[in-house]
């Protein structure tokens, strides 16, 4: 999912971050690596956050349904007969 490189497929942002993750920042990343390395730490914290999200959905299905199947077997069966 990473699009190192080509600033084509990019747009600039602008948003707060707190001092002490920039100047973290500042000191471990160089100049001009730092686009890229915040893009993929934000496409990893995104990851995650739709994981997470879909886990909660999953556990309050299960709730709700009175289902005792583990989320390996929801997954299972949501994806049956799919390619």
């Amino acid at each position: 999912m990473s699009r190192k490189g080509s600033t084509l497929d990019r747009e600039k942002v602008n948003f707060m971050i707190s001092k002490d993750v920039l100047a973290e920042l500042k000191e471990w990343i160089p100049a001009g690596e730092r686009s890229d390395f915040v893009n993929e730490a934000l496409e990893e914290a995104v990851l995650d956050f739709q994981r997470r999200k879909a886990s909660a959905s999953m556990d309050a299905f299960r709730e709700k349904n009175k289902l005792s199947m583990t989320t390996a077997e929801i997954i299972r069966l949501k994806n049956y007969g799919r390619k």
